[in-house]
């Protein structure tokens, strides 16, 4: 590794400052659209919960208890919303709610770019690990979501390597970051922010007969008390506020049960992540292939055999946890790309960039042929499907010369002479953040997500009382600014109600007045007949 002196350490630190409002900055693109339900609703509404009385070390969801994640992803939304909340009327909330995810984002990509310049002594590299990370499929998605998951991927980045540094030269200061990283990893999304990490340490040690390293990282007094005094008072908190009902629900249900069964629908297969992997980690994809003929390589290096155990215990966990999901892939991402950056300078044909084509033409061929898509068995999913065909339909001119821009845009950089890989695959990559951000999310935000907006503001601006029957999209009460809890409809108030819900209303004899409509629901004003 390389040890910069005190002269080049400040140079590396203007550098990262400039390249963090760089990322920082491309980060934000495409934040604005509204919020996605269930995860992105329902982390806002509970912090709003939160500021609006809430207990301070536990949430609630439309006042009823929220056990599926601890607090650090809510106490930094909360920084978010108190500080920037009433300039709603100039920065979108939306931008303010996700604004600790794209902050944790550019510092997740921060961390492995630096970590590449130093492992590699070549800062060119690190650059492209931190502008790659940014431009990959999974990364841009999950850095624009208001949940945990980005800020828990900064934690597996800085713990990644925090302890490639400590292996390679063990030292007290790194030994203690790395307890505080745990510490606030285990805040943000509990036990999988330990096992990871401390699972592939122990497996490097064992395959590498390294006991006395396991043995000092172990005998750090300062770092088990910094342990404990980061996580001691939560603890106590949480447990005040929802007693052993917490740690029974987030343990068990969301942690043994996610991880044995199939929890919520999220239920895959055993090479799930064989399909999804490459799509997830698309336009980059193709390296996973020169990374893995070079197994033995990266094996007989201390920080690439922890590498290569950190990813496969990730993919081994992920296959064969009960409940899967396509976000779980990017745990793996510290190591894989420190390791792209260590191969792409052996590339020299242009294929290894054919991945980032796939999605620039299968937006094209959406927008193109979306009428050609069947109907599905579900009525809730007919009218999904059916909201977006007409966004399609009314967008169509602008959407299409956009799409065949972008890639025509893909193909001419592909078939240019000169350029080299890093330059090939960066540019694909900037061909497909701007595809997903500024068309394929926003395309879906507004099918989906802007009636239950529209929504929202409709009865937020008639001062109506609302309740749910049979649905759940936290983001109308976020909106709304007021809970909306699940209980039987009396005439007087609105009702936001599943249409496989609506025989079950009509059977009540109300005057019905329908407010608005979205892909599966109704709001629906009640009056006596």
């Amino acid at each position: 590794m390389l040890l910069a002196g005190s002269k080049d350490q400040m140079t590396l630190i203007k550098l990262d400052w400039r390249l963090f409002l760089c990322l920082f900055a491309l980060g934000l693109i495409g934040t604005w659209i509204p919020l996605f339900d269930l995860d992105e609703g329902a982390f806002l509404e509970a912090t709003r919960e939160l500021l609006n009385g809430g207990h301070w070390a536990a949430t609630t969801l439309d006042g009823l208890p929220r056990y599926d994640k601890p607090i650090l992803s809510y106490w930094l939304q909360a920084i978010s919303l108190w500080c920037l909340g009433f300039l709603e009327e100039i920065i979108p909330i939306e931008v303010i709610g996700r604004l600790p995810s794209v902050i944790a984002g550019a510092l997740w990509a921060l961390a492995l770019g630096r970590f590449t310049s130093e492992y590699t002594q070549k800062p060119a590299l690190g650059l492209f690990v931190a502008l790659s990370l940014t431009s990959t499929l999974g990364i841009l998605v999950i850095t624009r979501a208001a949940t945990a998951d980005s800020l828990l991927n900064l934690w597996f980045a800085l713990l990644f390597t925090d302890i490639a540094r400590y292996i390679q030269k063990p030292n007290k200061v790194i030994q203690i970051r790395v307890f505080a990283w745990l510490a606030f990893g285990i805040l943000t999304k509990g036990p999988v922010a330990v096992l990871i990490p401390i699972g592939a340490f122990g497996l490097w040690v064992v395959s590498s007969q390294q006991w006395g390293v396991l043995k000092s990282a172990l005998s750090s007094v300062s770092g088990w008390l910094l342990l404990c005094t980061i996580l001691t008072p939560w603890l106590i908190g949480v447990y005040d506020a929802q007693g052993i009902e917490f740690f029974k629900n987030f343990i068990l249900r969301h942690n043994i049960e996610r991880f044995s069964g199939n929890l919520e629908g999220h239920g895959g297969y055993l090479f799930y992540y064989l399909f999804v992997m490459p799509l997830v980690l698309l336009p980059y994809s193709g390296l996973f292939i020169a990374v893995s003929m070079r197994f033995k390589r990266f094996w007989n290096d201390p920080v690439g055999r922890f590498g290569l155990i950190w990813c496969l215990l990730v993919v081994g966990l992920v296959s064969a946890s009960g409940t899967q999901l396509p976000h779980y892939v990017l745990y793996s991402t510290p190591p894989l790309f420190i390791f792209y950056a260590c191969v792409v300078p052996e590339l020299k044909h242009r294929f290894w960039a054919l991945p980032g084509l796939l999605i620039p033409i299968g937006i094209l061929v959406l927008i193109s042929f979306n009428h050609l898509i069947p109907l599905p068995d579900h009525p809730r999913d007919q009218e999904q499907l059916l909201f977006l065909k007409d966004v399609i339909s009314n967008w169509w001119w602008p959407l299409s010369i956009t799409s065949l821009l972008l890639t025509s845009l893909a193909l001419v950089i592909i078939i240019l002479p000169g350029w080299q890989p890093t330059q090939r695959l960066l540019a694909m990559g900037g061909v497909q953040l701007i595809i997903v951000s500024l068309v394929l999310l926003p395309l879906l935000s507004e099918a989906r997500q802007m009636p239950i907006k529209t929504a929202a503001l409709i009865a937020r601006e008639a001062g109506a009382e609302v309740v749910a029957q049979g649905i759940r999209m936290p983001s109308f009460s976020f909106y709304r600014k007021e809970i909306t809890p699940e209980i039987a409809p009396k005439p007087g108030q609105w009702v936001i109600i599943s249409t496989t819900h609506l025989t079950e209303l009509q059977a009540l004899n109300y005057r019905i007045e329908v407010k608005a409509t979205g892909p599966g629901w109704r709001l629906i004003a009640l009056r006596k007949q």
